[in-house]
């Protein structure tokens, strides 16, 4: 029987809109649009995929905490909030203008006063594990820097994700995670 989880990032916020790096430090809410998102999403055909979901696993960030709310109101499933699913901690370049920061994931790309790549990593390594041991198929809702660490852990092709995109994760025979 093959593998399966959904991952969808949160929804719009004034960050996102005024492409300002917003990480861990920065717990900002969902702006009218990305809770119109959120429960566009939730009404949409595509949440008729999702209806095998057991587990909602969440960041505790209230970004992805209204998202998932928003989502629950038609899945009705068991929340479950992991602290390791949380955004990348940007340190100092919270706040920042994307256009004025080094390319995130360059393996030289280190956030001063931030978390490292590698224990951002093993952070995001830790949280999907926790996700995974609860009763499945799980959804996880969270950040566009965790889609990039689990895309790059499970070998996936597609890195970026946009806000309130859900992707629908499989494990085929030969042990390949694939996007469906």
């Amino acid at each position: 029987m093959a593998e399966k989880f959904y991952f969808v990032r949160h929804g719009q916020t004034d960050a996102n809109l005024s492409n300002l790096a917003a990480g861990a430090g920065w717990d900002i809410e969902l702006n009218d649009t990305g809770l119109a998102q959120a429960k566009a999403l939730a009404r949409g055909e595509k949440i008729e995929l999702c209806r095998d979901v057991v587990t909602i696993c969440v960041s505790p960030m209230i970004r992805a905490k209204q998202t998932a709310d928003a989502i629950n109101e038609v899945l009705c499933k068991p929340l479950v909030i992991i602290d390791d699913l949380k955004e990348w901690h940007l340190g100092d370049w919270e706040k920042s203008s994307w256009l004025s920061l080094p390319d995130l994931f360059h393996p030289d790309a280190h956030p001063p006063n931030g978390e490292s790549q590698a224990d951002f990593g093993l952070r995001i390594v830790r949280g999907l594990a926790q996700a995974r041991s609860h009763p499945g198929p799980i959804m996880i809702v969270a950040h566009g820097g965790v889609w990039h660490c689990i895309a790059r852990i499970l070998s996936l092709p597609k890195g970026s994700i946009e806000n309130c995109d859900l992707k629908c994760v499989t494990k085929d025979g030969d042990n390949q995670w694939r996007i469906n």
